[in-house]
């Protein structure tokens, strides 16, 4: 089948953090690129942490092109890691209690091309992702041939789909409340929290929730695509998992948006020309 009937079908859910008013310019730029997309979901779940007080100008923003979405204020944000963990958990007790099935966990910083909804995928599977891959996961898996496989497995969090029917818990609470309270008190902590604590990252507990909920799973990533991006890993030495500024199968985490995006399709960096020009136009107008 293809995306769209499971786009059609599913709640968009995004997260985002809100600073200062330029982080709202920036986020209506995200939203009118990716609209014609997001109104082909069932609804959107907006949850938001901020740092000042800016709830009623976001509300506002949403509700201006999604009047009916559903809008998830948290009170205390956690910062990195552990305030990304409190968002997603909220999204997950949001769909438990009001009995929603499908979603698309997606971030504020995501641009989705219109070609997504024509991508071909297999019916019948509980969980469809993109694999996160780091160059220092070639010190495990050394060729092509092992992530190809499906040997290798290490979801990125910031675009899948999931039935949460089929789960029962992203994050365990108690863990991450153990171990927040634990960084607290900690000598000069870093603000990365896997370096303090061995296997604390997003994408595990996201891992971890698919393998131990045994949910069959679909890469979004064709072979021969994910053979390109695995040869610009290697090349660029990309650290970061969660390939921000790549282009892939018409998704990408634009994350640094005053930089190049590398194009999978063409193989080569290039502007993202059709966001640059909305961001001017908004701008200005």
């Amino acid at each position: 089948m293809i995306l769209q009937k499971l786009i059609n079908k599913s709640y968009y859910c995004s997260i985002g953090y809100i600073s200062s008013y330029e982080d709202l310019n920036r986020l209506e730029v995200y939203i009118n690129y990716n609209f014609p997309i997001l109104l082909e979901f069932k609804n959107l779940i907006i949850v938001t942490n901020y740092s000042g007080n800016f709830q009623k100008e976001n509300e506002k923003l949403w509700k201006e092109y999604f009047p009916d979405c559903i809008l998830i204020d948290l009170k205390e944000n956690r910062g990195h890691s552990f305030g990304i963990a409190d968002q997603e958990n909220a999204i997950i007790d949001y769909c438990k209690k009001n009995h929603i099935d499908w979603i698309c966990k997606s971030t504020h910083d995501v641009t989705i091309e219109e070609y997504v909804l024509h991508l071909e995928i297999p019916k019948n599977k509980s969980f469809y992702y993109l694999e996160g891959v780091g160059v220092g996961a070639f010190n495990e898996y050394p060729t092509s041939d092992n992530f190809l496989s499906g040997e290798y497995f290490y979801p990125q969090t910031n675009f899948y789909f999931i039935d949460t029917t089929k789960i029962d818990y992203l994050y365990d609470k108690e863990y991450v409340d153990d171990t927040y309270n634990f960084i607290q008190n900690l000598e000069n902590y870093s603000g990365r929290v896997w370096e303090h604590i061995e296997g604390w990252t997003c994408e595990y507990f996201l891992k971890d929730c698919v393998i131990r909920n045994n949910l069959s799973k679909h890469h979004l990533v064709p072979p021969n695509n994910f053979h390109i991006l695995l040869q610009i890993i290697d090349k660029y030495r990309i650290q970061d998992s969660s390939h921000k500024n790549i282009l892939i199968e018409g998704i990408c985490h634009y994350h640094d948006y005053d930089k190049q995006i590398m194009d999978l399709s063409l193989n080569k960096a290039r502007w993202h020309t059709e966001f640059i020009e909305l961001q001017n136009y908004l701008n200005n107008n």
